[in-house]
């Protein structure tokens, strides 16, 4: 018989400070993301860089970032250890078969987030699962957090802050999502829009708001570790031709004693506004961004197979 064990399609890492950061990488050809065993990282479309990244060997502070608050008691942390940097009671990144996953205990509250990229659409879903595990509610502000680029990773590094002049943003009210999109140089130019939804299924304690000004969620002297935005009820709603884009949108949930509450963070791209908009609508619908985690799951194990390829070769 065959004693060989099967092949585990599993990477488990119980601690943020691995020697060299540990990464997984999604995509679905035209949508890359990626995100290391810390939770920092990146998303791409196709030579765009949609968030800001740079390679760093000391720290690992980029990516699409995620805050908890506890209204109570002013406590703040992030749902991967990135950018908070927040000792966790326990703490697990899990790469798996066409997603990334962390795990982590603070105190009662219990985070997971699942993160994978659509194989239909040119999206990515954060899927974050929050937990009571006390006795007593809790209200928890839960805001996301990512700085725009939307242009080539080269020029962004090249010019950031002039590159940055150029990036719109603007509110959908209903549901509460932000598009970004670069001012064109030309008439022939066809800038994509990106669009940031954050969706949730539990009860809402307060209205969403919303903040696309990194001055204003930052603060003056202050870094994404503890931001201003942390120490304010809500976020300023400003949008425009800010100087800085950044997408942020904070949501007020109550979680009752063994509750769970589920919130979709979805960030993609359209190559025009009404394929944006369709795209905010259609994974405002709880289904569709379920179907991301299904699909992407069933689309890497496809590929790996006609790949004639293990997980470890990948």
């Amino acid at each position: 018989g065959d004693s060989i064990a099967p092949e585990q399609n599993l990477r488990i890492f119980t601690t943020p400070d691995t020697p060299a950061p540990q990464v997984q990488l999604l995509s679905n050809g035209r949508y890359h993301v990626m995100v290391t065993n810390a939770g920092g990282g990146y998303s791409r479309w196709r030579d765009l860089a949609v968030t800001r990244w740079h390679e760093d060997p000391t720290r690992d502070g980029w990516g699409s970032f995620c805050y908890l608050r506890d209204t109570a008691t002013g406590d703040f942390w992030s749902v991967a250890h990135q950018p908070t940097l927040a000792a966790a009671s326990s703490y697990e990144a899990i790469f798996s078969q066409g997603r990334a996953e962390f795990r982590r205990r603070d105190h009662d509250i219990v985070t997971h987030v699942e993160i994978s990229v659509s194989p239909e659409d040119d999206v990515e879903l954060r899927r974050v699962s929050v937990s009571n595990c006390g006795r007593t509610p809790r209200t928890i502000e839960l805001t996301s957090f990512s700085e725009v680029v939307l242009t080539t990773p080269a020029a962004d590094a090249a010019h950031p802050a002039f590159s940055n002049l150029f990036v719109q943003t603007e509110l959908v009210r209903d549901p509460g999502a932000i598009l970004c999109s670069r001012r064109p140089r030309s008439s022939a130019e066809k800038p994509p829009y990106m669009l940031h939804l954050v969706t949730v299924h539990g009860r809402l304690a307060a209205a969403p708001s919303h903040e696309t000004d990194r001055a204003e969620f930052i603060g003056r002297g202050r870094s994404p570790v503890d931001p201003q935005a942390m120490h304010r009820a809500a976020l300023t709603d400003t949008v425009g031709a800010v100087l800085d884009p950044v997408v942020a949108i904070r949501n007020t949930i109550i979680i009752e004693p063994d509750e769970t509450v589920r919130v979709n963070i979805v960030t993609g791209v359209a190559a025009t506004r009404d394929g944006a908009l369709a795209l905010v609508e259609k994974y405002s619908d709880r289904h569709s961004a379920d179907r991301v985690l299904e699909l992407s799951w069933t689309h890497s194990q496809v590929l790996l197979r006609r790949l004639n390829a293990t997980e470890a070769d990948t």
